[in-house]
């Protein structure tokens, strides 16, 4: 295959880089090796090889495939493991599949793999793509992403569900080199969602040797990627090294990745400036000092607050949903939290996605709530909630909002309780947490109010509405509605391109109209970048930054 090598692609403006909080520079412990040295490597050798450097605000929650459901693991899954397609900037390049066909009926894909090898050379084999995504689907293991294709592929629901035994998904590796995928109907971004972490192979041997801990150290895990594990220091430092035995490894030119862990965003800038680190994103608040040499870019992030709606808190009340969006002046917030680097958000969909012939957010556009509140809706909601709560004085009604330990989660949680506080009067208390432990408490529907954030998987408005069907496993704020249900069912068993989008705009639509979820903002980064590296990509759709083909020049 070619070697793909392109200029630093400008998309939006966004960075889901969920963390910020404050903690000590990695390195500077006396055992730990510094920025010029690594695990016994002498300087000489570690000068001589082409090392990209970035920092990470809090460690990958996980480097399982399956279990992956954050974009910092995402982003290093997309470079460790490969998928039978590669989704590159937005182009679908051959990943493990050297070639694939597809029935005439449109729900039959066929893929024929080259020869290649894991990182232990082991032969990579279509049985291991089957096992991963049988895995990916089978109830024990308990994927937050299982719901990726439970209504893509056959008999994956009932499966998900425990209905059927797992051995009945739609796929099948005939031979070693074939395997065979059967979807419930045709589905025009299938290939572009196969370079997903979730749906790359797993080899059975070492996820039974491993148990519990697969996947939990550089050493329990094999890789099928450009880059594999060396090193993986927790809370410190992830080291990737040039896969010999990738099958592209020809057109890899980086030798290794070193991901350090910077919780706070000022010194990993300072990092950079003292050529620790090969590109950084500028925190908001000194923007203005640079803002001659940034590159905008968005990763597709949308944040929202996700409400929990399983009966635990008061926001099981409609008109309380609402009462908090038409509160809320978004513009303001913009302005106090990021100095207007972010960008007000109020709808859903990140309108950048494909619609039938343009994007989404040309072909439907829509603004579910004013940028600027509206106080006399605001507080004419909140009336109509606290008589159907029985409550009469506003300050009675307790919230909790939850969000990650980090200066930038805190500066906006401060100003969305202001806000909220003083145009609704009513109580709103904040609770921080670790990054991680903030997506587990949201996966167990630990929360009353939680500002959380959704990248795309793939370019299509469904990537970002298949959260929150009843029984979505992502609906971890346990919405309901039976006319959003219907309106995906009718987008997923459509296959008129026209029908099928009106449809999820009618799901945008009913979502925000409930109050499902409270919109907050648009992410845009401002990135520095060293001139001696060449060929980053950054890109909206699954990850932040794609260095596949990345150069360093000495």
């Amino acid at each position: 295959m070619a070697k793909f090598k392109k200029l630093i692609s400008l998309f939006l403006v966004i960075t889901l880089c969920f963390s910020m909080a404050a903690c000590t520079t990695p390195g500077e412990n006396a055992e730990k090796p510094t920025s010029n040295e690594q695990s016994g490597e002498n300087a000489e050798e570690t000068s001589s090889k082409k090392i990209l450097r970035y920092s990470l605000t809090a460690d990958a929650p996980t480097l399982d495939p399956q279990l992956m459901n954050s974009i910092p693991s995402s982003t290093v899954g997309f470079h460790i493991y490969e998928g039978l397609m590669r989704n590159h900037v937005g182009e679908i390049l051959p990943g493990m599949a050297e070639r694939y066909e597809i029935s005439d009926d449109g729900k039959t894909y066929t893929f024929y793999l080259r020869d290649a090898a894991w990182s232990d050379g082991v032969e990579i084999k279509a049985q291991d793509y089957e096992y991963g995504i049988k895995r990916l689907v089978d109830p024990a293991t308990a994927s937050d992403y299982s719901f990726l294709v439970t209504t893509l592929i056959k008999n994956a629901g009932e499966i998900n569900a425990g209905k059927l035994p797992v051995d009945e998904l739609g796929v099948k590796a005939t031979d070693d080199k074939t395997l065979v995928i059967e979807l419930n109907n045709p589905t025009g971004y299938f290939l572009s969602m196969l370079s997903m972490s979730q749906l790359c192979p797993v080899r059975q041997d070492i996820v039974e040797k491993y148990g519990k801990d697969y996947a939990g150290d550089a050493e329990k895990n094999v890789y099928s990627g450009p880059f594999i594990v060396k090193e993986w220091r927790h809370e410190d430092r992830l080291i990737l090294e040039k896969n010999p035995n990738y099958w592209n490894k020809d057109a890899v030119n980086l030798d290794e990745v070193h991901i350090l862990t910077v919780a706070d965003a000022m010194t990993a800038l300072a990092m950079y400036e003292g050529d620790e680190l090969d590109f950084v994103n500028v925190p908001a608040e000194v923007l203005k000092n640079y803002e001659d040499q940034v590159i905008y870019y968005n990763d597709g992030a949308n944040d929202f607050i996700k409400l929990n709606m399983d009966g635990s808190s008061d926001l099981k009340n409609k008109n309380l949903r609402l009462a908090l969006n038409y509160a809320l002046n978004r513009e303001e917030y913009i302005l106090l939290s990021s100095q207007n680097l972010y960008q007000p958000n109020t709808r859903y969909v990140l309108p950048q996605v494909n619609g039938v012939e343009k994007s989404y957010g040309e072909e439907y556009p829509y603004e579910a709530y004013p940028l600027k509140s509206d106080a006399d809706k605001a507080k004419n909601y909140l009336n109509m909630a606290m008589e159907e709560l029985g409550v009469t004085d506003p300050a009675d009604v307790h919230l909790e909002l939850m969000t990650t330990d980090q200066e930038r989660a805190r500066i906006e949680a401060e100003v969305l309780q202001s806000q909220f506080q003083t145009a609704l009067g009513i109580t709103v208390n904040i609770r921080q947490v670790p990054y991680k432990q903030r997506l587990e408490m949201e996966s167990n529907h630990e929360f009353e109010m939680v500002v959380s954030g959704w990248v795309p998987d793939y370019p299509d408005p469904m990537s970002y509405l298949e959260l929150w069907p009843t029984d979505s496993p992502y609906n971890h704020g346990s919405y309901s509605s039976e006319a959003y249900d219907g309106f995906i069912e009718e987008a997923l068993s459509n296959s008129e391109p026209k029908e099928r989008m009106d449809a999820l705009f009618n799901a945008e639509k009913t979502l925000l109209e409930d109050g499902g979820i409270v919109p907050l903002q648009l992410r845009r980064n401002a990135m520095l970048l060293n001139d001696r590296v060449k060929g980053l990509e950054t890109y909206f759709v699954g990850l932040n930054f794609d260095y596949i083909y990345a150069d360093i020049q000495k």
